[in-house]
């Protein structure tokens, strides 16, 4: 990794167990892959539903991973939003928005995983990064223009400008992945119970997607901290 990567003693405090991934992908390029990344979604989709033959929430509440983000929401009287995106595509036939590669290649990873992950571009983001716990009720804006504010307890991913990315609210929208971003980052928020293994291989689900559609895609950096 380019950038300086900290991890405050309150993580290490209130989250001894939490681990993160991170993942930059450089030469992205302009163009967003569209035609063929269209025919991964597809595929992927349709082996996501076949995976889930007799959906029952409560049943797959308690697999792995979703028992702990479950768990983590639960003290925040919320729930996980990546469950509900999962049944929009079991039980409402719906699939993943045409928002470009970079993007799509994430959602999909997330949906089959259930990893929560932060997309951002990597040339907006300033100085070193800084993984912490809100004490205070900091505000950022959110993807779609709209005013954040950090939850107390809640993990986020900051730079030296301000709040990159939270677990309950998402990602800001300074950083956000576009159609003209050449390089990004993504950030696996894996909360208490999440193992190593599991982050590593949704990350390679994200590369591996990214090279299928834009073919001169390059990893950059792996790793789980």
């Amino acid at each position: 990794m380019e950038k300086v990567i900290n991890i405050t003693p309150l993580v290490k405090s209130i989250y001894p167990e939490a681990k993160f991934g991170l993942m930059v992908v450089k030469r992205l390029g302009s163009a967003v892959g569209c035609s063929a990344m269209g025919d991964i979604v597809s595929v992927e989709v349709e082996q996501i539903r076949s995976s889930y033959p007799d959906y029952q929430r409560k049943a797959v509440m308690e697999t792995e991973p979703l028992c702990h983000y479950a768990a983590y929401y639960k003290r925040f009287q919320k729930s996980y939003p990546v469950l509900g995106q999962l049944e929009s595509i079991l039980l409402k036939g719906k699939s993943i928005p045409p928002v470009g590669a970079p993007v799509e290649a994430m959602f999909l990873a997330e949906i089959k995983n259930l990893l929560l992950t932060a997309g951002h571009d990597l040339n907006f983001i300033e100085g070193a990064l800084t993984i912490d716990v809100a004490m205070a009720s900091v505000s950022y804006e959110g993807l779609l223009g709209q005013e954040q504010h950090l939850v107390r307890n809640d993990l986020y991913l900051s730079d030296e400008k301000g709040v990159l990315s939270s677990v309950l609210n998402g990602p800001d929208k300074r950083t956000k992945i576009t159609a003209t971003t050449q390089s990004a980052l993504y950030f696996v928020y894996g909360v208490e119970g999440v193992t190593e293994q599991l982050i590593y291989t949704h990350l390679n689900n994200i590369f591996s997607y990214l090279s299928q559609a834009i073919p001169g895609a390059e990893l950059q950096a792996i790793e789980v901290i």
